[in-house]
């Protein structure tokens, strides 16, 4: 029997509900949860406070006529019949928008890098991604030094035996081990001294144990930009 009193399934399904990732019925779950839960709905709203400063801090982006249209199609295709409301007090609609939203968060915090450095008194952020634009994990650090690696989903599929590495990847210089992550849940790391600033992160595919050779040898399956949150 599942149980939700573990601190990293709990960190995890905050993580999913926020990004998008948890959808249907394990959303309208997890939301009940929540409604007992004050820990829980403390821990959502971290998350949100988190990537809800990204989005609005970027200037707006007016989308395309085409952009427009897909959107309505897609729409007229998933919704039912019988729920075809296509005013505001569409009970689908407002799922979809909130849906889709949500599922927004992760991929336009991507769009503008900024510095990781220690002597920031802020959080910074990073959502690492797939060349195919599915994001799998965030990346967490303060002032401190501290780094918090949070799955979006389990990715031990993904690793397939493998560890998965997190690197500072430098513009024109050698990546740099952060560290091993975890395929599920939550992983805290600390920043290397000398490690400076930060730009970008990645995760490659490893032997168990990390690379022997102290850079990538296996595939950068995710990157991301640095963000100031």
């Amino acid at each position: 029997m599942k149980t939700y009193d573990d601190p990293q399934l709990r960190a995890r399904l905050a993580a999913d509900y926020v990004s998008g990732a948890m959808r249907g019925g394990a959303r309208r779950r997890f939301e009940g949860l929540m409604a007992a839960d004050a820990s829980l709905r403390r821990q959502v709203r971290s998350w949100e406070d988190d990537l809800y400063a990204l989005i609005w801090s970027m200037p707006p982006i007016t989308p395309s006529a085409r952009v427009w249209r897909a959107i309505r199609a897609q729409i007229r295709q998933k919704a039912p019949a019988r729920t075809r409301n296509w005013g505001w007090e569409g009970a689908y609609l407002w799922r979809w928008c909130s849906a889709t939203l949500a599922a927004a968060l992760v991929a336009m915090a991507v769009i503008q890098p900024l510095w990781l450095n220690r002597a920031q008194p802020t959080q910074q952020v990073a959502v690492l991604q797939s060349e195919q634009g599915q994001a799998y994990l965030v990346i967490r650090a303060d002032a401190s030094g501290a780094m918090y690696a949070t799955t979006l989903g389990n990715l031990t599929k993904m690793a397939d035996g493998h560890a998965l590495q997190l690197w500072s990847m430098p513009s024109g210089g050698k990546p740099v081990s952060l560290g091993l992550v975890a395929a599920n849940g939550l992983t805290r790391l600390t920043l290397p001294r000398g490690a400076g600033n930060i730009h970008k992160l990645g995760i490659s595919l490893e032997p168990p144990g990390g690379s022997p050779t102290g850079q990538p040898t296996g595939p950068v399956v995710m990157t991301g930009e640095v963000l100031l949150s």
